[in-house]
């Protein structure tokens, strides 16, 4: 078929910053996505049976969330297949902010770092072109800055791989959690996602900036 006249059919009608969510994930790995076997048997509408924000965080809870003393199957490793499948799902399905919050936070009967990971990539990813004005820009940087300071160990396939992309496999080894953040924050891509220019996750200046201030109000109060 003509690619004039080809018609993508896997397109939220959801739209964020005047264009379909859908489009700030690469086509290619869209098509992917929608491919894969993992997709189809857990998030696709039929299997959802509710295509909202609940039925997803069913099967986040699932597949990501880990009890006490265990440890997520390296299937379900963040940046691999199962995640970039939950990843576009959440991209489609654009939960609000207040639904954000609930995914982030922790009851205590389960860990969620595979969870937080999965929302920091998303905001990152969807949300790039925020001023740091902006009231969700805000919110999302407090959220960096929080989880800078999360040394939890997740698995996870390595940061530079696409795991669509990888003709000899995928390297999984054990990372932080503020590793990932940190890479969310200085870099311009992860797991083979494109992570567009970005005003408020530079976390890093402000801290710098903060310390600074810190230190001329101590230079003025032991001058005065």
């Amino acid at each position: 078929m003509s690619s004039e006249f080809y018609v993508e059919s896997h397109i939220s009608p959801k739209e964020v910053n005047h264009q379909s969510v859908s489009l700030v994930v690469p086509r290619l790995a869209r098509e992917k996505v929608h491919a894969s076997p993992y997709y189809k048997a857990r998030l696709s509408r039929a299997s959802m049976r509710c295509e909202t924000v609940l039925g997803l965080a069913r099967v986040l809870v699932s597949d990501l969330g880990t009890l006490p003393g265990h440890s997520v199957n390296v299937a379900n490793a963040a940046g691999g297949t199962a995640f970039k499948c939950l990843l576009m799902r959440l991209v489609e399905l654009r939960p609000t902010l207040e639904q954000l919050r609930v995914l982030l936070g922790n009851s205590g009967q389960f860990s969620n770092k595979y969870i937080v990971v999965l929302v920091l990539v998303y905001v990152r990813l969807q949300y790039y072109f925020l001023q740091r004005e902006d009231v969700r820009a805000s919110e999302f940087r407090k959220w960096f800055k929080q989880y800078l300071g999360d040394f939890r160990r997740v698995k996870a396939v390595d940061l530079d791989q696409d795991c669509f992309g990888a003709s000899q496999g995928v390297t999984v080894s054990i990372l932080h959690v503020d590793e990932i953040v940190q890479r969310l924050s200085e870099s311009r891509d992860i797991w083979g996602l494109p992570l567009g220019t970005c005003a408020w996750c530079d976390v890093y200046g402000d801290s710098d900036s903060e310390s600074e201030s810190e230190s001329d109000s101590d230079s003025d109060s032991a001058s005065t």
